[in-house]
């Protein structure tokens, strides 16, 4: 008989370097403009004879604000580079993994999923809010917080730019038809990943 290895091999996020440098230096260009933007139109303002004072006064404090959004932003970024850092995401017979430099920081292990407590139809589906145009695979598992099944959504997590991170989903699916066919997958989700029923 064929391991569990074989049959489902563990696949890892494949990144990009180039693209995740081209956003943080697009960030940090925007970061530093803006501010010195807002103080050069402040200098313009006040050098002005023809604006009334009123105007300079609320340019003044739009630009107070401004520059004080972005310093809370900068001080919540320099916190985070504290905080573990997600460089690589796993999916393997046991479910799926994010890891730092340091190690694993979180999983969601195929045991953990739950089927749905509100007698739905599906335990595994994409729920499509009103408010957000974001498709999300969602699942249920148990919170000990709150002591109760709650609805979960897969994110694919990471500080640099994960390319594959549809493959990363659609491996996951399989593991969930594989390892636990007590589950009820969603016809939309199995066609949204290019899957048949029965794996």
């Amino acid at each position: 008989m064929v391991s569990d290895e074989h049959q489902f091999p563990a696949i890892d996020s494949k990144t990009s370097k180039g693209l995740t440098l081209a956003i943080k230096v697009f960030f940090s260009i925007f970061a530093i403009l803006t501010p010195l933007m807002m103080i050069l139109m402040v200098w313009f303002t006040l050098a002005s004879n023809s604006i009334k004072f009123e105007i300079k006064i609320l340019i003044v404090v739009l630009a107070i604000l401004v520059i004080g959004l972005f310093v809370w932003l900068l001080m919540v970024q320099i916190r985070e580079k504290s905080t573990t850092k997600i460089i690589r995401v796993t999916v393997d017979k046991t479910g799926i993994h994010h890891y730092s430099n340091q190690g694993l920081v979180k999983s969601i292990q195929y045991s953990q999923l739950m089927p749905n407590p509100e007698n739905g139809e599906y335990d595994i589906f994409i729920y499509l809010d009103q408010s957000d145009t974001d498709m999300d695979l969602c699942f249920y598992v148990f919170d000990d917080a709150v002591n109760k099944v709650v609805r979960k959504a897969l994110f694919i997590e990471g500080d640099i730019v994960i390319i594959n991170g549809n493959s990363l989903k659609k491996h996951f699916l399989k593991g969930i038809s594989l390892f636990r066919p007590d589950l009820k997958i969603a016809p939309g989700v199995l066609d949204l990943y290019n899957l048949k029923k029965n794996l």
